[in-house]
């Protein structure tokens, strides 16, 4: 049994029984953390305000024999912007899921919580939430070693990328969003750049 303090990004979280919460937590250096936050539910209770889903927080926890607590919770980020456009907080809660399908637990994960802690600084910064999202894809595949080089692409998978689409490929690949939003993409070129991205997804 123990008490450790950790930052992490909320990426779950759903009522158990009358009064608590079970939280899905990102450390970027404990991983993927399942947590109780009990009587949380309450009106009065001192959570109230920090526990929600995509909360960036300051955690206390305590592991317990059965489960891990969190006893602390202050929220540092809330991304208030993205709330309020549904089209927003629905690719940032889908970014939120992809992160937590690739997590592991008691893990050191800084690159994955770097990236979506970036990728929900900038949904809720930039409009252009579609480029962000592939954006955000094509960087996760880089995490996960799933992206090939553009510029030798034996797969047979890739063979057919053109040689316009590579060039967007690596400059969203390499560029920050604040540079990424200011791209204009005709219609084909972003049909074809989604195709990609799930084919690059594919193998997750």
């Amino acid at each position: 049994m123990r008490v450790q303090k950790t930052q992490g990004i909320i990426l779950q979280i759903y009522p158990r029984g009358e009064k608590d919460y079970s939280v899905t937590v990102f450390s970027p250096t404990l991983g993927r953390i399942r947590t109780y936050a009990k009587g949380a539910r309450r009106i009065e209770s001192k959570f109230t305000g920090h526990l929600d889903l995509l909360n960036v927080c300051d955690f206390e926890l305590y592991e317990g024999p059965h489960s891990t607590l969190i006893t602390q919770c202050n929220v540092i980020g809330s991304f208030p912007n993205f709330r309020e456009e549904l089209s927003k907080f629905y690719l940032a809660t889908e970014s939120a899921i992809m992160t937590n399908r690739c997590i592991t637990e008691n893990e050191d994960h800084m690159s994955s919580y770097r990236l979506l802690l970036e990728t929900l600084e900038a949904l809720n910064t930039f409009n252009k939430e579609d480029l962000i999202f592939e954006a955000f894809k094509i960087k996760l595949c880089e995490i996960l070693g799933l992206m090939p080089n553009l510029y030798s692409l034996n797969q047979t998978e890739f063979h057919n990328l053109s040689l316009r689409l590579k060039k967007i490929l690596k400059f969203m690949l390499e560029k920050p969003y604040c540079e990424i939003v200011n791209l204009s993409i005709p219609q084909k070129d972003s049909n074809n750049l989604k195709k990609t991205t799930e084919q690059f997804l594919a193998f997750i």
